[in-house]
């Protein structure tokens, strides 16, 4: 496989796929208004109660030579949400879902997400024209199924966290080893105000909280937005577009290859101060006129384009506002490897120019996702934004159909037959609505924020986990109800084994399940 890609713990069990039609012209069922999240917003919260890197207190900290600045998460989350800024998006019309011109829409974008930011060097709370906030519990973070328990936490250089390793000949073909992506997410005021009252009380995490109003859709409020930005440890002789890229120091892996870490013992995930290299930004904003009720985009960096500096040099690759649900693989890929027609995926933008120059030998830097739809530089080449994105929420579930266990039945093969069992595959390139969970085995919507869901997994994996040194701890609720989901879980799968066939005498068969 040409890269991993974040694979969730908790499998799905059963999926459904929201009809295309329904989810179309239904912006206005996002939005809750603002004076009702407040009027419901909890106010007693405590806050500045998370780590803000990997074993912080435990030998993950700075060694003594080092004399740089350290990480503080920015966690003071707002108890009021704040009023929408007059953003720069907003000026820009939509026309069917979509903006009237996504080209400028994306910049006024990455505009917004880079001002005053790059002068802290995204250490936001330096921010002078906006506060910015990071996601909680990403300290300690599993962000690939394979990977030791919690290894992929913040570094305490910058709070970047492991994302996935690119194997040889991904980003080029002059690539021969694995090379490891470490990124940031920045969220504004009114994003942050859905987090801290999802975690208003630190110990006991509400999921269902993300938007106070208990009659409404779990999401977050209109102009919420989020930036990224993904740096990688490839070198210029791998990568030859990284030329004059942003450099910074992080603490990062000594070894790039998962394949020899995974082996253990743990002190193969040592780290060490070391330079990585920006090469992609992904923003994300909350519009309730969007198809979906959000638009995200991407940008690749290409040392050989016109700019001043690195920021400047960040090329634009596509904006996303929804998957074109109903057009399968074979409608616009002429086979496995393309190539692949844009003209029928009118819920996208993609910049054609980057598109090709980013493709150039010895490049593979375009990534272009399944049946030609947006993913990042860097993001797997099988997937889109949108797709992995709408399965945000909790419990987690596969973000692809190939690592579900649906895709292991029916053998998947993203590589060589992309092209098949189209009904399951499209389910992971639908248009889920801001706010609605992707699957019937999630209890609640993370609304496409996947660092969110990762963050819940995180807290329960440590303050959930059956250790003989919490026996008398009290645990948190969200711990019973993990333990009454998996229950209804295993009920449903042993009922649907045994329906409909005569046990003893003609009667219906007990399931194992029944009556745990």
């Amino acid at each position: 496989m040409a890269k991993r890609s974040s694979a969730r713990p908790i499998a799905a069990l059963a999926m459904f796929l929201l009809g295309g039609d329904l989810l179309l012209g239904c912006a206005a069922a996002f939005a809750t208004e603002d004076a009702v999240r407040n009027q419901l917003a909890r106010k007693d919260c405590a806050r500045g109660k998370f780590k803000d890197f990997y074993l912080q207190g435990q030998g993950g900290g700075p060694p003594a030579s080092y004399t740089g600045r350290v990480f503080k998460l920015s966690q003071n989350y707002p108890n009021q949400l704040p009023p929408m800024e007059d953003y720069p998006w907003l000026k820009i019309g939509f026309k069917n879902g979509g903006p009237v011109d996504p080209g400028a829409y994306l910049q006024a974008l990455l505009d917004y997400g880079l001002e005053g930011n790059v002068e802290a060097n995204f250490y936001v709370e330096d921010n002078k024209v906006r506060k910015w906030y990071g996601m909680p519990w990403m300290d300690w973070n599993t962000e690939v199924a394979s990977d030791w328990p919690g290894t992929d936490g913040r570094e305490f250089v910058h709070g970047f966290t492991h994302k996935f390793d690119s194997s040889g000949k991904t980003l080029s073909t002059l690539q021969n080893d694995f090379v490891d992506t470490w990124s940031g997410g920045y969220f504004n005021d009114r994003a942050a105000f859905g987090i801290g009252q999802v975690y208003c009380d630190s110990d006991n995490p509400r999921p269902g909280a993300l938007n106070p109003d208990p009659a409404a859709l779990n999401n977050f409020a209109n102009g919420s937005y989020i930036i990224k930005l993904l740096f990688s440890t490839v070198t210029e002789k791998q990568l030859p577009i990284v030329k004059d890229a942003l450099e910074w120091k992080a603490y990062v892996f000594v070894n790039d290859d998962p394949t020899w870490r995974n082996k253990g013992p743990i002190s193969r995930f040592a780290r060490a101060v070391s330079t990585i290299r920006l090469i992609q930004i992904d923003v994300s904003v909350r519009d309730d006129r969007s198809t979906t009720g959000w638009l995200l985009g991407t940008f690749g960096y290409d040392g050989r384009a016109k700019g001043e500096t690195p920021w400047k040099r960040m090329v634009p690759l596509g904006l996303q506002w929804g998957n074109n649900p109903k057009v399968t693989f074979g409608e616009t890929c002429s086979g496995p490897d393309g190539p692949c027609s844009q003209e029928k995926l009118t819920e996208q933008w993609i910049n054609p120019k980057a598109a090709e120059e980013l493709a150039a030998p010895p490049l593979n830097f375009d990534h272009l996702g399944y049946g030609g739809r947006l993913a990042g530089p860097v993001d797997n080449a099988k997937a889109s934004c949108m797709g992995c994105h709408q399965t945000a929420g909790f419990p987690t579930v596969p973000i692809l159909p190939e690592f579900s266990a649906n895709g292991s039945v029916l053998k998947l093969d993203a590589g060589r037959q992309p092209g098949t069992n189209q009904s399951l595959r499209m389910m992971y390139y639908g248009d889920v609505p801001s706010g609605v969970v992707f699957s019937d085995t999630q209890l609640y919507s993370s609304d496409y924020s996947l660092q969110l869901s990762m963050s819940v997994q995180n807290f329960v994996s440590l303050r959930c986990a059956k250790r003989p040194q919490d026996a008398h701890a009290i645990k948190p609720e969200i711990c019973a109800e993990l333990v009454q989901w998996s229950k209804a879980q295993r009920k449903s799968i042993g009922d649907l084994l045994t329906f409909g066939s005569p046990g003893q005498n003609g009667g219906p068969i007990r399931s194992e399940s029944r009556g745990r």
